[in-house]
């Protein structure tokens, strides 16, 4: 390690192989794990979709107290993808200012770095696998049990942010009507055209009428005070253990409607003969662990049609989702648009 304390730390390498110098790790790892000594590095896998996720294994000459872990996941925007890196911001500022505090379960975060000035993030977190937790995916049978887990984590979540001053940050201001202008009407609707909206109904998966009601839900007044929202609470920003499931990838943290995050994850995960069985009483274990945490609830009319409003946020997602593949996508899509078709969702928005 460099004793040259003229040189001038940078937060968030370029490069991988900056990432993977044995100084930089160093002074990365030394902030939540003073005394760090880092022998090497090296890369065991790599998986990106915009940001990449690379999964290091590392040799310590002393891990530090508390010891850093041996294996991490270092969650950056290299190469190419390094023009959509302000889009990491949020999730790094969650884990600096907000993760600490959080009762939700979520990766351990060993080190966050962003560059104020251009808004590019690294972040290093535990490599979940390695203590023997499972990343699940839209392939992945979520039974309803599981998915009241969930829920619970994100009553955790909404109920210690609930109308907090914290909230007021701009990088939580909402997402849904800037998302709306994302793509255009025909982009979008040449997504829904591939195999993804097969299962839906012409008027389901009409780009125009898709758009317009996410932006009649942007419009929609607070039906009650925000909460801070994961924002993607689809399967594959999920993972379980044997003490239960967590949440991750916050690049969508965003302040809003708990209605949001419930509706999506619901409809998102459960494949639609279970949702149909299953997601009034998900719904009301959802109201009732809120309500034990602290939170005056909304009635249950009023939940009720929050949830079924809000099912057009998680529908918009994955309509105009580009970088994941469409063996998750289709599968993902399908569930939540027949949830939108048997609550007439885009009707109740007025749309």
């Amino acid at each position: 390690m460099t004793t040259d304390l003229s040189r001038r730390f940078v937060q968030v390498p370029s490069t991988l192989e900056g990432v993977l110098d044995a100084d930089w790790l160093n002074e990365a790892l030394g902030t939540r794990h003073p005394g760090c000594a880092v022998r090497s590095a090296a890369v065991r896998d790599t998986r990106a979709t915009v940001a990449s996720k690379h999964f290091l294994v590392v040799d310590f000459r002393d891990p530090g107290s508390p010891p850093a872990p041996a294996r991490l996941c270092v969650k950056a925007y290299f190469g190419e993808a390094h023009a959509f890196s302000r889009a990491g911001e949020s999730e790094a500022r969650f884990y600096r200012d907000c993760a600490p505090s959080t009762t939700t379960r979520i990766p351990a975060c060993s080190y966050v770095g962003i560059d104020e000035g251009s808004g590019s993030s690294i972040l290093i977190l535990e490599d979940l696998t390695a203590h023997g937790a499972t990343p699940l995916d839209a392939l992945h049978h979520f039974t309803p049990e599981l998915s009241a887990a969930t829920l619970r984590q994100l009553a955790h979540l909404h109920a210690e942010t609930w109308d907090d001053t914290r909230l007021d940050e701009p990088w939580l201001n909402p997402r849904i009507s800037s998302l709306a202008q994302n793509l255009t009407d025909e982009r979008l609707q040449d997504l829904l055209d591939r195999p993804r909206g097969d299962d839906l109904s012409p008027a389901t998966r009409a780009a125009t009428r898709v758009r317009a009601a996410m932006k009649a839900l942007g419009r929609l007044p607070e039906s009650s005070p925000p909460c801070m929202l994961h924002g993607d609470t689809h399967a594959g920003n999920i993972f379980d253990t044997v003490a239960g499931p967590g949440l991750l990838d916050w690049q969508l943290v965003q302040r809003g409607s708990w209605a949001t995050d419930v509706a999506y994850h619901i409809s998102s995960v459960l494949e639609t003969e279970d949702r149909r069985q299953s997601e009034w009483d998900l719904l009301a274990g959802y109201l009732h662990c809120l309500g034990e945490l602290g939170v005056t609830t909304p009635s249950w009319d009023a939940a009720v049609t929050s949830y079924k409003q809000n099912l057009a946020y998680g529908f918009f997602l994955w309509a105009m989702t580009q970088f994941t593949p469409e063996e998750l996508t289709t599968p993902t899509l399908r569930r939540i648009g027949q949830a939108v078709e048997d609550h007439a969702t885009f009707d109740l928005l007025g749309v």
